[in-house]
């Protein structure tokens, strides 16, 4: 007997499935594609349920016969290729003839269509259930096309219940149409989700306009245009400030050719660019397009045609790379991060002789400190600086990120995790010294010498308090004279209305103001003087990935924690002996004491004994 056979196609057909289709977006996108090829100047989507009940994707273009849309539903059937050549340059969005079998096979389809032929009376309409065709008639229909995809993955439950909640899935909907949108502002975008209206973006003639748009005024105010040319390649569109910072790339939108892509040339490129300005571990906000002719680009490189290849690589790396640092540092005012000075501190060899080693290179096991007069110090050297010698071990000295927006939050350091306080602070046995460099609160107990980082200590105590506060439904809220408006991405808005709760639970009285847009009534006092649309914009960004993947607890974290960052002391703020002591006091009061919510320490203890042996009494 034969152990190899060949399989079903309906099987096959959702094996492919597995490869193409994902989640509901997956469908949308496959959808959505194909009306943008039809030349739609109008694309609606509805979704219900987070798409797991409803996909309905129409559109105005060309529409299909009755024998065209019925072979569409066939494998490898498309109107998008005739020969193996035209695989070199790709000029349309779907290709494969891949998407409708897969998507008919694990859902019931229905699809209405009519073409532009001024001779076809009627249009077609054909019902499609887990991959086998239950019926084709006439109906009377508009140009163009709907197709409606309903339970999917019912015949598939293994990949339905894998499926995130509603509003996950809504948000993932959310961001395909929105990156379609921003590709083609020709063309009219609506997503509708349930009852409510996430995007309605009518044509308009620029992307700047279509940015404004979908993402609402003041999204432009903090972004630079940017654009360059090498030969054919062209590159232009949007990039951030260098002060304008993620914890996510979900705010990066990369399209080539119009298609929307993940690419790792792109990615580096536009890491270098803002290597020398911004933390490592934030993320841009980018809007990038990238035009260059269809055969220097290989599309057919993933079922899911999101992943691509460039076939000049160095080139499209140094003109994105390049575009982005001339956007950015012609740009009046913008604030750069700069290398820290290199300093060299004397020390004195075996041999006698001395030298100035670097703060981050490595000193020699024998080194030993000298205090050199002032005449012989190098330009640029403080002498009331110093060293301690080493192990041959290399310093290294990071670069500071005040306000957290870089740093992700540790499940470990916040309020309801299982960790143990560890060691208490003893606020009766700390003994105030002094302040350094207005960020830095120096002082001693019994253990030795202490520095303490003002702005995460307070932190900490705003964020127990304000937990604590949430926990207990008495959170202090402070009234606003003025109410604002925030315009939400169609992505928050699909999610938003699961965190209005707990935004007002943490003392935002939030609610929505028509179409993508809440109205901020009052915000919680520990906020103090901060800037509350900043503030609120920061938690909505942060939560973008947080309702996706934690629970609700994680959400109310996450808000505090935004909440308590910004309201905190800041760096660079002198303080009172008294504050300084009140913070004390008050830090020994949380349960976790020793680090902030992103797991940066709060106190740097020096032994006793560590500082005798360093002075050579032990």
């Amino acid at each position: 007997m034969n152990k190899i056979r060949v399989l079903p196609e309906i099987l096959a057909n959702k094996i492919a499935a597995g490869e193409i289709v994902e989640r509901p977006a997956s469908v949308v996108k496959e959808l959505v594609e194909n009306s943008i090829d039809a030349g739609s100047r109008s694309v609606h989507v509805a979704v219900r349920t987070g798409g797991k009940r409803l996909i309905q994707v129409r559109d105005d273009g060309t529409g299909m016969s009755q024998d065209d849309a019925i072979l569409a539903f066939e494998h490898h059937a498309t109107s998008k290729l005739e020969t193996a050549r035209d695989l070199s340059a790709i000029a349309t969005l779907g290709f494969r003839g891949e998407a409708l079998p897969s998507i008919a096979s694990v859902s019931r389809l229905t699809l209405k269509t009519r073409t532009d032929d001024p001779e076809a009376a009627t249009g077609t309409h054909l019902e499609i259930h887990g991959g086998v065709l239950r019926s084709v008639k006439p109906v009377s229909w508009d140009k163009g096309t709907e197709i409606s995809v309903r339970d999917l993955f019912f015949n598939v439950p293994a990949r339905r219940k894998f499926l995130k909640t509603n509003d996950t899935e809504s948000g993932h909907i959310a961001r395909h149409v929105t990156h379609y949108a921003l590709a083609n502002p020709e063309i009219r975008f609506t997503l509708q989700s349930g009852d409510r209206i996430l995007l309605d973006a009518v044509a308009v003639s620029t992307v700047r306009e279509r940015i404004y748009q979908v993402f609402g005024d003041g999204f432009l105010d903090n972004m630079v245009e940017l654009s360059g040319s090498a030969g054919p390649i062209r590159v232009y569109g949007f990039s951030s400030r260098p002060y304008e910072q993620r914890t996510n790339a979900y705010s990066q939108y990369f399209f080539v050719n119009r298609r929307m892509v993940r690419d790792k040339v792109i990615t580096g490129a536009l890491r270098e660019a803002y290597r020398r300005c911004m933390p490592a571990a934030a993320y841009p906000v980018v809007v990038l397009f990238l035009e260059l002719p269809y055969d220097q680009v290989d599309v057919n490189a993933h079922p899911a045609k999101t992943e691509i290849r460039f076939h000049n690589q160095s080139s499209i790396y140094n003109l994105v790379r390049q575009s982005i640092e001339r956007a950015i540092s012609q740009d009046a005012g913008v604030p750069e991060f700069e290398p820290q000075k290199v300093r060299t501190y004397p020390v004195e060899m075996s041999g006698k002789e001395t030298q100035y080693v670097k703060d981050a290179g490595i000193v020699p096991e024998t080194a030993s400190l000298i205090y050199p007069p002032v005449s012989e110090n190098p330009a640029g050297t403080d002498p009331q600086e110093f060293q301690f010698p080493s192990q041959g071990k290399v310093y290294e000295y990071p670069a500071t990120v005040e306000n957290h927006k870089a740093l992700r939050i540790q499940t470990d350091m916040l309020l309801g995790s299982k960790r143990e306080s560890g060691e208490p602070l003893l606020p009766e046995s700390v003994r105030i010294l002094g302040q350094y460099r207005d960020s830095y609160i120096i002082a001693s107990d019994r253990q030795g010498l202490l520095i303490i980082d003002q702005h995460v200590a307070h932190e900490r105590i705003l964020y127990e308090k304000l937990a604590n506060s949430m926990k207990n439904r008495e959170v202090e809220t402070q009234g606003l004279l003025n109410p604002f408006t925030i315009d939400l991405a169609p992505h928050q808005s699909a999610f938003i209305e699961r965190v209005i709760p707990e935004l007002q639970r943490s003392g935002f009285q939030v609610e929505s103001f028509g179409g993508a847009s809440i109205i901020v009534r009052s915000v919680p006092a520990i906020a103090g003087e901060s800037d509350y649309r900043e503030l609120l914009k920061e938690i909505l960004e942060n939560l973008e990935k947080e309702e996706r993947e934690v629970d609700i607890d994680r959400i109310r974290d996450r808000i505090a924690v935004s909440a308590a960052c910004r309201a905190a002391i800041k760096v660079n703020m002198p303080l009172s002996m008294e504050k300084m002591q009140w913070l004390v006091e008050q830090l020994a009061r949380t349960r976790i004491p020793t680090s902030c919510p992103h797991g940066r320490p709060i106190i740097l203890r020096f032994s006793n004994y560590e500082i005798e042996k360093r002075f050579g009494r032990v």
